[in-house]
């Protein structure tokens, strides 16, 4: 496959991970509304820890570099609590 071919196809895979970060982040104004309404505090450790250890579980399932995806979805989750923090 040609070089250009092939960057095509990772550009086009990148707009798919952006429109879904979006999407992602269209919520997290009601999970912090949530957290006001019910006196939840907005950094819960135990939550974190489980999101990541799960995403790490399907890294491991799809063999992906397990240093990359905790580092990414560090990154999205202290994005998460800025913007969060933002809303409340």
């Amino acid at each position: 496959m040609e070089l250009e071919i092939i960057r095509k196809k990772l550009d086009q895979l990148d707009e798919q991970l952006m429109t879904i970060l979006a999407e992602r982040q269209s919520y997290l104004g009601d999970v912090a509304r949530y957290k006001k309404a019910h006196n939840l505090p907005l950094y819960q450790p135990e939550r974190e820890k489980q999101i990541l250890e799960a995403k790490l579980a399907l890294a491991k399932k799809l063999e992906l570099d397990s240093e990359m995806v905790e580092k990414i979805f560090a990154a999205i989750l202290e994005s998460s609590k800025k913007t969060q923090a933002k809303v409340l």
